[in-house]
């Protein structure tokens, strides 16, 4: 079963995107390939081993058509560095001038495994590699974990009360302990209040927390006690992470937490956010965060950009 990443909402002046993200289910059976076409020739043997290679996917997996369609999609793709001429399937192999090359052939071969139609892969990739420069989003403030030189930044727009978010921040813990000292994480509110009732409340008990120093114990509080989120069960929860409950209750609706909020919620309307959980790393919005082996692609692809200089 697929699980939506965002919730319908509506939200004034955004622009409501229409591609829903899934986070599939984590024991997922994949079972062998099947080729039912011919043989590949000796030179689509060999042009596809080499993909295959340049993508470090192993070889098995990927059976004689979807190889074949893997070599008809890498050719009519650009190659997704900026100044690099020719098609993906030309460039890929060229890791010093073009370092986006492995990334944009494992996401393809990605789409290929699952099925995904011709169209929907180009979007996605589109999406991904695109000529767009990274967003500037500021963290002054803003909760974070994980060392400050980190070469991986994730700034996760999130809601408490939104079930997904719940089930990412789960994911994102699996991420954070794989990716190590290499990425810092980075926490902004954007309660969905047309659709949450809680959202709001949460959000302002949690920036409330972060003033005790302790927002991180909150945040994983609240996402776990998700139906739990009234003003009464806020004051149970601080009293659970040991805050001072009656500076707290009146930190929750104090100026210095509402700056917080509105400003996150701000900041998620100037990038034209309208879901959650929404990821940016190193400024680039995630486009399909499905589950850990894709947070660290997309990591370790920051990261060879920012050792090139990009």
């Amino acid at each position: 079963m697929l699980h939506s990443l965002r919730a319908p909402q509506v939200v004034p002046g955004l622009l409501l995107m229409g591609a829903l993200f899934a986070l599939p289910a984590a024991c997922a059976h994949q079972s062998d390939p099947v080729a039912v076409g011919p043989p590949l020739s000796a030179g689509e043997e060999a042009a596809s081993d080499k993909l295959v290679k340049i993508a470090e996917v192993d070889p098995p997996r990927i059976n004689a058509d979807q190889r074949r369609r893997m070599l008809r999609m890498a050719s009519g793709m650009k190659c997704p560095c900026e100044g690099v001429p020719g098609t993906l399937g030309e460039c890929a192999e060229q890791r010093a001038t073009c370092v986006r090359g492995p990334f944009a052939v494992r996401s393809l071969i990605r789409g290929i495994l699952r099925a995904d139609p011709d169209e929907k892969i180009t979007a996605r990739m589109l999406e991904r590699f695109g000529p767009r420069e990274p967003e500037v989003i500021k963290v002054d403030g803003v909760p974070c974990q994980g060392p400050e030189s980190a070469p991986a930044l994730m700034v996760i727009y999130s809601d408490f009360e939104c079930p997904f978010c719940g089930m990412a921040s789960r994911l994102v813990e699996e991420v954070r302990s794989a990716a190590g000292g290499k990425l810092r994480i980075c926490f902004k509110h954007f309660p969905l209040s047309s659709i949450h009732k809680y959202a709001e409340l949460a959000a302002r008990a949690a920036a409330a927390a972060q003033l005790q120093g302790k927002f991180w114990p909150m945040h994983d509080r609240l996402f776990a006690n998700a139906k739990s989120l009234s003003r009464d069960d806020l004051l149970d929860h601080a009293d659970a992470v040991g805050l001072d409950k009656e500076r707290f209750a009146v930190d929750l609706d104090g100026e210095a937490v509402k700056k917080r909020v509105d400003a996150d919620a701000a900041d998620a309307a100037r990038l034209r956010i309208s879901g959650t959980p929404t990821f940016f790393i190193n400024g680039r919005r995630m486009t399909d965060p499905k589950n850990t082996p894709t947070f660290l692609d997309w990591i370790a692809e920051a990261i060879a950009l920012r050792n090139h200089g990009q």
